[in-house]
């Protein structure tokens, strides 16, 4: 357990680092390009991390889940991992001129073919990683991404001050992957490739293959916000609904895709060495959700002033939208580790046929909501609507595997909802009392309210002996701890 905690203090670390880099290259990005340069850039990206879950195709997974890994099964990985690497980027770089074309804006085969450059680079990048987390080196991995965005978000922002416009963006892409795969080598990972081969390509095929389906289906139905109002309206509303997705994806896809990195491995192992892999899950929701209910609360409460605070005042019409982007990844929050215990227990099968059912229900859904009213409101209240509905939808596939614990996961789930009012209702009086509709409070009431709100939090753990409070305490007791010598 030692080891897990460490690894999530790395992973953290690396988040909270990243998400600082991100937090002030977007605030300059949005003052140096225009919502129509970030909305093409929005709809590229979009396209590509389609072709990206294709080029991954379970490979990492694979290589951590796996219980006797062998150089022939890693050097199969590698093998197919620069085959579909290749094929990805003639493909795309051939598809360009059709994408930009249906599009009708140029400008897009530029920056798709700068960015499919990175099909090069992964396939080594990838596989490395894969064994540093199967390792648990989250140090090492802390180390390689913080200097990877630090390389990337100076990049950006040069290209964009000499006015690159959309294609500085793209650039970043390419630093970031480029240092990556200096960071692995460094750090002894490339050392451990083997000769790239194919003789294990059915094993990984096999396990693979429905998961990457199912996670093309995913990839196509989270991109679809920005790839229809691309088409349906224009890219200057793709960066609007992107920048309110993107409050809610400080959580839901930023710190998610950390805890979602740490956890794997470790439910990997506990299925490995026999433990009880239901009683984790529910110890890592309790405390994903005690974070995350309080955070999506407060961002959607003071909406208007987060977009200033970071973007300007340019992006003020995203502020009506984040509040019910935050309250779908709050409701998301309690199926979002599902998939990854059912994948460490081994039924990639099941996770994959679940996958396929909802996300092609969820695509099509949105496309027609937004068809027909033309609105991005009513996108939002539709990807609200599916999130709800994933949430009974993913525990009856994970019943069929992995038996859920409802008494507890209520009472966990009750707590944490106890703990979001309890942190977030000083801060909704002051709202209710000094703001004008309409209006932004000031900064410094602002910020007093996201400090009173941490106070509360606080005091909420100790008050409802909350499984997190001894988790923080312990942390806290073990950093003020003399280190002993050797």
């Amino acid at each position: 357990m030692s080891t897990v905690r460490r690894s999530l203090g790395f992973a953290f670390l690396e988040r909270y680092l990243l998400i600082g880099l991100q937090l002030v290259s977007f605030t300059l990005l949005a003052r140096l390009l225009t919502p129509h340069e970030i909305g093409l850039y929005s709809v590229s990206m979009a396209l590509i991390s389609m072709a990206q879950v294709v080029r991954d195709f379970g490979l990492a997974n694979y290589l951590i889940q796996k219980k006797d890994l062998g150089r022939e099964d890693v050097g199969s990985a590698l093998g197919l991992s620069i085959l579909l690497g290749a094929g990805l980027f003639l493909l795309i770089n051939l598809a360009a001129p059709w994408i930009a074309e249906f599009y009708r804006e140029p400008s897009l085969v530029n920056i798709i073919r700068i960015i499919s450059i990175n099909f090069l680079i992964l396939p080594f990048n990838s596989i490395s990683i894969a064994l540093l987390r199967r390792d648990m080196r989250f140090d090492a991995l802390m180390r390689i991404n913080v200097c990877a965005a630090v390389a990337s978000c100076f990049t950006t922002l040069g290209a964009a001050w000499a006015g690159a416009g959309s294609v500085s963006l793209a650039m970043g892409e390419i630093t970031s992957s480029l240092t990556m795969a200096v960071g692995v080598s460094l750090a002894g990972a490339w050392g451990r490739l083997p000769r790239p081969q194919l003789q294990r390509w059915r094993q990984i095929v096999g396990f693979g293959g429905p998961v990457t389906v199912a996670n093309v289906v995913t990839s196509i139905s989270m991109d679809m916000n920005d790839l229809a109002v691309g088409k349906i309206l224009d890219f200057s509303q793709v960066a609007i609904a992107s920048r309110a997705q993107g409050l809610m994806n400080l959580f839901a896809r930023d710190v998610m895709g950390t805890i979602r990195a740490v956890a794997y491995p470790a439910f990997s192992r506990a299925h490995r060495e026999g433990d009880a892999l239901e009683q984790r899950h529910l110890q890592s929701l309790a405390a994903v959700s005690a974070v995350a209910w309080p955070f999506y609360g407060f961002v959607g409460l003071f909406a208007l002033e987060v977009l200033r605070l970071m973007f300007g005042t340019q992006w003020d019409a995203s502020a009506s939208l984040v509040p019910i982007y935050c309250a779908a990844g709050a409701v998301s929050v309690i199926n979002s580790l599902v998939p990854t215990v059912m994948l460490a227990a081994g039924h990639a099968k099941l996770v994959a046929m679940a996958d396929l059912i909802i996300q092609p229900v969820k695509a099509v859904a949105l496309v027609a909501v937004l068809w027909w009213w033309r609105e991005l409101q009513p996108l939002a209240f539709a990807f609200l609507a599916m999130a709800i509905i994933a949430v009974p939808y993913f525990y009856g596939f994970k019943q069929r595997c992995l038996p859920t614990d409802y008494r507890t996961l209520a009472r966990e789930l009750g707590r944490s909802a106890l703990l979001a009012l309890l942190s977030l209702a000083p801060s909704a009086l002051v709202v209710q009392a000094l703001r004008e509709p309409g209006q932004a409070l000031p900064l410094p009431g602002m910020l007093g309210c996201a400090a009173l709100t941490c106070v509360m939090w606080l005091v909420g753990l100790r008050l409802l002996n909350h499984p997190l409070y001894p988790e923080l305490i312990g942390f806290l007791r073990r950093r003020r701890a003399p280190s002993t010598p050797a």
